[in-house]
């Protein structure tokens, strides 16, 4: 269907992508000023901690052969130096936070499949919460160091990924000097993005969209308390005329919680919006 990543990641949106929360957190997504407030959370945090290293292993793989491959070109496998201490500083803790403001990668996850079995039983306390649909062409603060792309399964796709960053980093004049930090900065945020993007094919089915967030100075980072660990977030805004509907997953009290999820839109003057429940005949535990 698309002919190389490129064509993958800029494919047009759908008209609505569907986030799947509890209705705790739904209760704190849907403010009466106007604006919905998400939570977007730090890569590493998430319910699968080692997500990012997928795709870092990938880019990895493509610099190990890069710098194999032009072993006899002194110019290249000078570039290429400079991007080691990124590899190995990576390599062994990840985007850490602690080590540099903005090292952090946020995700805040959404899917083009609106009421799906398998993303109630992951994303939902017992299967049981809420899917909210907005709009994908919202406006928010963050939009100046937010992207929003489809997460790549394709094995395929993704070396031609990150062979294109590396090509294209390679490819720029090195400076008289023989640093130049730009580029090099410049190269480490698109490869982070760009390890964010890429997920195992076993998750195509989640048919998942990112908004991916970085070079967030600690002032902008929140923390949340779970179970184990405070997980590190930064707060996106956006406007609440985003909303296209919301979805009660499997429930045993579905017109209860139908109802409850309608007044609180009627406190956000959001009563034209939809709530409907889904057919999916899952109790959950």
């Amino acid at each position: 269907m698309y002919k190389d990543y490129l064509e993958y990641l800029n494919q047009d949106k759908p008209d609505a992508l569907w986030h799947y929360t509890s209705f705790d957190a739904i209760n704190n997504i849907v403010k009466g000023s106007g604006k919905l407030s998400f939570w977007v959370s730090e890569i590493n945090f998430l319910n699968d901690h080692q997500e990012y290293f997928h795709g870092f292993k990938i880019l990895k793989d493509v610099f190990t052969r890069f710098k194999y491959e032009n072993k006899g070109d002194s110019l290249i496998l000078q570039s290429l130096s400079s991007l080691e201490p990124f590899f190995r500083f990576t390599e062994a803790i990840g985007t850490n936070l602690s080590f540099a403001q903005d090292a952090g990668v946020f995700v805040l996850s959404l899917t083009s499949q609106k009421d799906l079995l398998s993303q109630w039983r992951a994303y939902t306390p017992n299967g049981h919460g809420v899917s909210i649909g907005i709009s994908p062409n919202f406006e928010s603060e963050l939009n100046n160091k937010g992207l929003f792309y489809p997460v790549i399964y394709d094995d395929k796709s993704k070396y031609e990924y990150a062979e294109d960053l590396l090509k294209r980093y390679i490819s720029e004049p090195i400076p008289p000097n023989g640093d130049d930090q730009s580029a090099t900065l410049d190269f480490i945020s698109k490869a982070k993005v760009a390890c964010t993007l890429m997920k195992d094919v076993g998750f195509r089915e989640e048919c998942e969209w990112r908004y991916v967030v970085y070079g967030q100075k600690h002032g902008k980072i929140q923390l949340r308390s779970s179970d184990y660990f405070l997980i590190p977030y930064v707060e996106l805004n956006v406007n609440s005329s985003c909303v296209k509907e919301l979805i009660v997953g499997p429930n045993p009290h579905s017109d209860l919680a139908q109802k409850s999820l309608e007044l609180l839109l009627a406190k956000s003057n959001l009563s034209a919006v939809q709530v409907t429940k889904t057919p999916i005949p899952y109790r959950g535990n």
